[in-house]
């Protein structure tokens, strides 16, 4: 079966340049690990999804010659598979929780036309498309891939994104500042837990009322003894637990603009593929989420010649308890 392997957008940066542009790349490691990559690719050997992330991040780079290369790498490599959008998987996660309809791999990562989008449905652990939704499927695919090649975001648009990323950034400074000032209030996964009740307050609403749970049994499952463990056990959500409660033990690390698709991205393709090749600091801290949860997890790794070497080793399983 194939491994499914979500790529942070630097490493499809190096994937570009492996099929572009090799000289760029200056390890000559790192260069023989992506063109061993896009032969796993070519082989059907692993699937290479795209996210709503990859969409954004490679619309800010314009129009420059470098965004195109960029763009057709992912493309031929992408296979018409994407990622859910993190804000859909937190949902359905929570719906899962409380009603018993668990999100799977076979849910996060599809082909189903619009997936990537907030406001997407899926059918949970649905059935492959038939023949007869092939030419949607195409249509959807044409419609990304001019997405992927040519749009950019306009002054208004990015100014907007930014200031709402500019808002949750802060926030987590001011909540890791005040952890410092005011060690001895609550323990730190316990305000970290209750910070993201907090921000998933209409979801949790939401899925709530889909399960049949009445607000006093809900104040039961979601109390100070209960709501750190409820979120752990989400491979998503605990995942976010996990990386922002160690973050805000460190006043002095600063939340900046990149660290939302960083922390939600890369934690939600951590918890349902086989691996995920994630930029650095975030990597690093999902290492050490990995260790924390008792989920099963996606191997991490920093950089492509790790993956390679794991995929290559006949040991090797993906995704470990």
């Amino acid at each position: 079966m194939s491994k499914v392997i979500y790529l942070d957008q630097n490493h499809w940066i190096t994937m570009a340049r492996a099929r572009f542009a090799p000289e760029k790349i200056q390890k000559a490691e790192e260069r023989e690990a992506a063109t061993a990559l896009w032969e796993l690719a070519a082989t059907g050997q692993v699937r290479l999804p795209l996210s709503m992330a990859h969409l954004v991040e490679t619309a800010h780079r314009g129009l420059k010659s470098s965004r195109r290369r960029l763009a057709r790498a992912m493309l031929d490599g992408y296979g018409g598979w994407h990622m859910l959008n993190p804000l859909v998987v937190r949902r359905y996660e929570l719906v899962g929780a409380f009603s018993g309809t668990k999100l799977t791999a076979t849910d996060v990562f599809t082909t189903a036309a619009n997936s990537p989008f907030f406001n997407y449905t899926p059918s949970i652990s649905a059935a492959a498309p038939t023949a007869a939704h092939r030419p949607a499927g195409l249509s959807w695919q044409v419609a990304w891939a001019s997405a992927l090649l040519e749009d950019t975001l306009s002054p208004e648009e990015l100014a907007a994104s930014n200031a709402v990323i500019e808002r949750w950034a802060a926030t987590l400074s001011t909540l890791a500042q005040y952890m410092r000032d005011h060690p001895g209030d609550r323990g730190i996964r316990l305000v970290t837990a209750a910070h993201m009740l907090g921000d998933q307050g209409r979801d949790i609403a939401q899925a709530l009322l889909i399960a049949g749970i009445s607000s006093e049994n809900a104040s039961a499952l979601l109390n100070e003894e209960t709501v750190v463990d409820f979120f752990a056990r989400l491979p998503f959500n605990g995942g976010v637990l996990e990386i922002t409660q160690a973050r805000l033990r460190n006043a002095s690390d600063k939340w900046v603009r990149n660290d939302l698709n960083d922390l939600f991205y890369l934690a939600c393709a951590a918890g349902y593929a086989d691996h995920v090749v994630a930029e650095k600091k975030t990597g690093v801290f999902l290492q050490q989420a990995s260790r924390g949860l008792n989920t099963p997890r996606a191997l991490v790794h920093v950089n492509l010649r790790s993956l390679v070497h794991d995929l290559q080793t006949p040991q090797e399983t993906g995704r470990h308890p």
